[in-house]
């Protein structure tokens, strides 16, 4: 049987990418939002088997789904997530806290997604990601489990609002080259991942999107 995309439309907006870039601006209504669900990442995928053992008999994936907006603006694209977070976790202020976070993950040519082993050397795979309490987002390229760079300098930016119970962040760079390789009349796929701080999530220990997800302009 086939597997449902998930379709994120991307909306042509003329507004700022400074103005996208806050969560609450008006222009996200004139966005169509899709609805990603996000499941616990099974624990055999994670390389640490004192992880495995310890975390077996442990709940996790109090998140269950991620609601997502993209617009593509005056200097590029914008997109939004937004999910349940009801004890957020805004910073690291002690060595066992652990703050919330969100990522998205693409294939870095625009082309095929390799997304379950991190990528590939013929297929690399580049993630935006987003920390609380961190004012820039990080940006990182891999080839395969284990070989996650983080880039020194990128044009990605984020801009994040907890609000009523919910986190809205807004991950934000150009399109094409040095940002997200997205041309207009086509798809490409996309994953996403959140992390919950007040159920010490952390590192491979998440949620994230097991049904394919496309984004397209």
């Amino acid at each position: 049987m086939a597997v449902e995309v998930v379709s994120i439309q991307v909306c042509k907006l003329e507004a700022s990418l400074e103005k996208l870039l806050a969560p609450d601006a008006g222009e996200w209504g004139d966005t169509k939002e899709a609805v990603v669900p996000i499941d616990p990442t099974p624990l055999d995928r994670l390389p640490s088997a004192y992880v495995q053992a310890s975390w077996r008999d442990r709940p996790r994936g109090a998140i269950g789904e991620v609601r997502v907006r993209a617009a593509a603006g005056n200097g590029g694209l914008a997109v939004r997530l937004d999910w349940a977070a009801l004890r957020p976790s805004r910073l690291i202020s002690d060595f066992n806290v652990y703050p919330d976070a969100c990522a998205m993950l693409f294939p870095a040519d625009g082309g095929q997604a390799e997304f379950d082993s991190m990528g590939s050397a013929k297929h690399p795979v580049q993630g935006w990601h987003w920390r609380a309490g961190t004012d820039l987002p990080f940006v990182v390229t891999a080839t395969g489990i284990g070989t996650v760079e983080r880039a020194k300098e990128h044009p990605v930016q984020v801009r994040a609002r907890w609000s009523e119970g919910r986190w809205q962040v807004v991950l934000a760079g150009p399109l094409g080259a040095g940002g997200m390789p997205l041309r207009k009349g086509s798809g490409m796929p996309v994953a996403f991942a959140v992390w919950s701080g007040a159920a010490r999530e952390r590192a491979g220990l998440k949620s994230y999107s097991p049904q394919p997800c496309e984004l397209r302009l």
